[in-house]
């Protein structure tokens, strides 16, 4: 936008000629006097700037970068005794609006080369403006009591207006006119028609400014609309780089992914009813012998569960996936209850320990299918026994295990056929990948969605959602109401609501502020205490909470070393079975399952549950680095994605990142795998020399089990120290969350996040953001917001007038 051009109208119901003035030709002290936050007529807001000055005639000019002047034309007819006031140059309400300037260029050019002839070079005369200001002062201070009405001008509130209590008009014409809408009002009950006064004060003067205007294709009345601007969904020009179409999928989720795990489930299905048809038809598959240690138990103890882990690890992948992009592809459905969720699902991965219905349906069924894989690898660990067939101890299927397994991945196949189809060439409303804070950031400079997020900061969930109730957001493209066919932009919006509004102060264009009397400093600071800066954290990553892992793990391994080892309880002498280790005709053995399938789901349980601890530092650890009292530089806050990562390129990001703890946690959520694998296969009924049947355990899976558990033990220590700058005034769990945190954060306003083009464009820009000849650092805490009230978010650290208190 040039700033160097202002645009100014009259409040007279005449024709205005356009003429220009050098803004450094401007006298050096004027006299300002600038009314914000004033509502118009038709409720929508506005901003009127009148300022007094009287410009020498030789300063007339017309140059590029200058103020645009409305005159009165010299062929109107007589007004009165204030034809003078008419002639003078003296400027009565500037108006911020590039479109309407370059509207006014072009009439201009033309009124010029045709009329030029007949200005009048005289010089103005010098008359006192005050029943100009005065009247703009009164049209303000009447919309400011009918703020609350915030409905358009119609016949009742014609009425309403008292407009004999208006200074007299000298002349000018405003009563009159009123009076003749009124008439006109009561006779057709409609709206009276629009008259350049009403022009001038109903038009929104501070809407978001577009970088790609064309005035020629939108007609000036259009542009002058009386009708509050909002924004309209727009679908996406085809065939243009400029506009990518919305429908973004990870990897992991497009059809040759979601092919090749259906061809995995496949394949495992063939397996387990191939085997289990062949253990019936033969009696069994092949005979026992190498004992525990041979490679045939390695075959048929720890073979199947490595095989649905790797399947199971995959399915994981793939509901991490749908979790993170779920919450945009609801915003970009046109169903409204579909959009009200959106804000306040969980956008991070989350435990498989139990499934959660909070999103759509097909998705919720899937993900519900999806859950039953957790029961796969303690089941495959008892798939096998081993049975006296004609006096041979045969390997043979347990066939009850193998049809159950056979059922939940068919219904996995089930769910990711569901989910295929689901994303299959699905609108999602995302360009790319949305795995950072600041991809998330990205989607909110243009939105007109942030004023409803005031104070948002210090609520818990519950009333950030009693607040929020009524909204529907929409992530994709946009226009505006009263822009059609000008600029589309990409952002998270609401149709219908007010666009954000601008002003500029001190030569800088800004946000302008509400007129909501929580917009005081004082009003809210006491709110942002450092009890309120760190007053939540992750539940299960409290200070109480911690301790109680890292001693009951402490406690309970040593139990377990002790009595493993102890002469009179040592493990590798084994243990009486207690139930019947026989199997029946159908292979089943109750001491196999027992001592099979409860270790496995142990250790399962054990692995997810690290999963959840490390998922937890992974979604905190840039709001750590964020809260360091020098902040941190965007590729290790904003830019970090580990929440997205595979489990082993997280360990090699964060290592490389300087996360060592990150990195040692997610190392060890993904090697902990080997727990449920290795604890299925530990243990075998054996007949000792005394001729007694004992659960015998395999040593070197026992042994390596039990390095496991140490470094459980060990990882559950390590989450004990620094976790005080992970605390936030509350959780981070979904987007509303995360958006509160950055509703008033000037960085909406940075070139660095505005339009980027993909995901390379955003992280080089913010990559190559500099800040006093330093490289960029981010911060969380407490500062001034762009909507004057004080907040807790994320801001630059360095920028004007911003001090950010940690």
């Amino acid at each position: 936008m040039n700033l160097g051009e202002l645009d100014v109208q009259s409040v007279h119901h005449n024709r205005p000629q356009i003429q220009r003035i050098h803004t450094n030709e401007l006298p050096v002290t004027p006299v300002r006097a600038q009314f914000d936050d004033c509502p118009s007529l038709t409720s929508s807001t506005s901003e009127i700037t009148v300022i007094r000055y009287h410009t020498p005639p030789s300063k007339i000019v017309s140059p590029e970068g200058s103020f645009e002047t409305f005159r009165p034309d010299q062929e109107r007819q007589s007004i009165g005794i204030n034809e003078a006031a008419y002639a003078s140059n003296t400027p009565l309400v500037v108006r911020f609006d590039e479109e309407q300037i370059r509207s006014d260029e072009a009439a201009s050019s033309k009124k010029e080369g045709k009329k030029g002839s007949h200005m009048d070079p005289s010089p103005p005369t010098p008359i006192d403006d005050t029943p100009y200001i005065r009247f703009a002062i009164d049209q303000l201070t009447r919309d400011e009591d009918l703020r609350t009405v915030q409905r358009p001008s119609t016949a009742t509130s014609s009425d309403s207006y008292p407009v004999d209590r208006i200074i007299p008009d000298h002349g000018l014409g405003y009563m009159a006119a009123h009076r003749e809408e009124r008439a006109l009002t009561r006779k057709h009950r409609s709206t009276p028609p629009t008259s350049e006064r009403e022009r001038l004060y109903n038009f929104n003067a501070t809407r978001p400014l577009s970088h790609h205007s064309h005035p020629s294709v939108i007609p000036p009345r259009q542009l002058l609309s009386a009708r509050p601007e909002s924004y309209l969904p727009m679908e996406a020009p085809t065939h243009t780089p400029k506009f990518p179409s919305l429908t973004f999928v990870p990897t992991i989720l497009r059809p040759t992914s979601m092919i090749a795990l259906s061809i995995l489930c496949l394949l495992m299905i063939a397996s387990l009813m191939l085997t289990a048809i062949y253990s019936i038809q033969h009696n069994g598959l092949t005979e026992f012998s190498g004992g525990i240690y041979g490679g045939r138990y390695f075959l048929f103890a720890f073979l199947p569960q490595i095989f649905a882990a790797c399947i199971f690890i995959y399915v994981q992948g793939v509901v991490a996936a749908i979790t993170r992009i779920l919450p945009f592809t609801l915003m970009a459905m046109d169903k409204v209850e579909s959009r009200k969720k959106a804000l306040f699902i969980g956008i991070f991965p989350r435990t498989m320990l139990w499934p959660k219905w909070e999103g759509c349906r097909s998705i919720d069924i899937s993900n519900t299918l999806f859950w039953l894989s957790i029961f796969t690898t303690p089941l495959q660990s008892c798939l096998f026994s081993v049975a006296r067939i004609d006096g041979v101890w045969r390997w043979t299927a347990v066939q009850g295990i193998a049809w159950t397994l056979v059922a939940i991945y068919v219904l996995v196949l089930v769910a990711t056929t569901i989910s295929g189809i689901f994303f299959f060439r699905r609108t999602t409303g995302l360009i790319w990948d949305p795995r950072s804070l600041a991809d998330v950031i990205a989607l909110l400079p243009r939105s007109n969605s942030l004023g409803d997020y005031n104070r948002t900061d210090v609520m818990h969930k519950k009333e950030l959602r009693e607040r929020l109730s009524l909204r529907s957001d929409r992530l994709g493209y946009w226009m505006s109401t009263q822009r059609r066919g000008q600029a589309i932009f990409y952002c998270i919006g609401e149709e219908g609501a007010k666009t954000r509004r601008y002003t500029l102060e001190s030569g800088r264009l800004s946000e302008k502020k509400g007129l909501d009397q929580s917009s005081d400093l004082e009003s809210n600071l006491g709110e942002y205490s450092e009890h309120t800066r760190f007053a939540d954290i992750t539940w299960y990553l409290r200070d109480t909470f911690v301790i109680l892992w890292a001693v009951s793990g402490f406690f309970i391994l040593v139990a377990l070393i002790i009595v493993s080892f102890l002469p009179s309880t040592a493990i590798k002498n084994g243990f009486p079975p207690l139930v019947s280790v026989v199997p029946n005709a159908q292979g089943f053995s109750p001491a196999n399952f027992l001592y099979s399938f409860v270790p496995s789901v142990i250790g399962m349980l054990l692995y997810i549950w690290f999963q959840s601890l490390d998922m937890g530092l992974r979604k905190l650890q840039p709001w750590a680095e964020l809260g360091k009292p020098n902040g941190a530089e965007a590729q290790h806050s904003i830019l970090v994605d580990y929440t997205a990562r595979l489990p082993i390129k997280c360990t090699i990001s964060a290592f490389d990142g300087g996360h060592y703890r990150v990195a040692m946690m997610s190392l060890l959520s993904f090697v902990f795998v080997l727990l449920p694998i290795l604890a299925g296969g530990i243990f075998f009924p054996l007949t000792t020399p005394a001729n007694k049947i004992r659960m015998i355990p395999n040593l070197p899976a026992f042994y390596i089990c039990l390095v496991l558990l140490v470094l459980y033990l060990l990882g559950l220590f390590a989450l004990v120290p620094n976790r005080r700058p992970m605390h936030l005034p509350h959780g981070v769990e979904c987007l509303a969350e995360i958006i509160s945190f950055v509703h008033g954060s000037r960085m909406l306003d940075d070139a660095a996040f505005r339009a980027p083009r993909s995901k390379g464009d955003l992280t080089t820009r913010l990559m190559a953001a500099q800040s006093n000849d330093q490289d960029a650092r981010y911060a969380f805490g407490a500062y001034k917001g762009r909507h004057g009230k004080y907040c807790f978010g994320i801001e630059k650290l360095g920028r004007p007038g911003v001090l950010v208190r940690i």
